[in-house]
C-alpha cells in the first residue's frame, strides 16, 4: 500500500481490547475521512497489520495476553510492516511505561484523554514522517 498525501486515503489500524473505546475512536476518526480498521487483541492486531499494512497504527498498551509492548517489538522485527509509524495511545501518564513504549518501537505516545483534531494532527504528522523512512 502506498502512504497517502492526505488523511482522506489513509488506512489506521487501532489495537485496543475496549470495545467502548474503540467504536468511539472508529467513529471520530472515520468522520475526519480515515479509513479505520480494528483488532481486539495483541495478536489480531498483528495479523492485521500483516495483511492490511495500514498507514499508521494506534496501539493500547495494556491489554490481556499480549500487551501493546509486546505487540509494538514484533511489529518493528517484521520487515513488511516495521516502517509503519505506532502511535501508543494509553490510560497512564507513567514516564517509565512511556519510556518502556519507545524503547519498543513507539513513535509517538500520548494520553487516550486527547481532542480527536490533536489525534488527527498526531497520525497526519507520524504518516508525513513515515514516508520518508518508508521502503520504496
Amino acid at each position: 500500500m502506498s502512504t497517502p498525501t492526505e488523511a482522506h486515503s489513509a488506512t489506521v489500524l487501532v489495537i485496543d481490547d475496549q470495545p467502548f473505546f474503540t467504536t468511539m475512536l472508529r467513529n471520530s476518526l472515520v468522520q475526519q475521512g480515515f479509513h479505520v480498521l480494528v483488532a481486539n487483541s495483541g495478536p489480531d492486531g498483528l495479523k492485521s497489520a500483516k495483511e492490511a499494512k495500514p498507514d499508521a497504527i494506534l496501539l493500547d498498551l495494556e491489554m490481556p495476553g499480549m500487551d501493546g509492548f509486546v505487540v509494538c517489538e514484533k511489529l518493528r522485527q517484521d520487515d513488511a510492516v516495521k516502517h509503519i509509524p505506532i502511535l501508543i495511545l494509553t490510560g497512564t501518564n507513567n514516564p517509565k511505561l512511556n519510556e518502556k513504549a519507545f524503547k519498543a518501537g513507539a513513535d509517538i505516545v500520548t494520553l487516550k484523554v486527547i481532542s480527536t483534531e490533536r489525534l488527527v494532527n498526531m497520525i497526519r504528522l507520524a504518516i508525513g514522517k513515515g514516508k520518508a523512512t518508508q521502503p520504496a
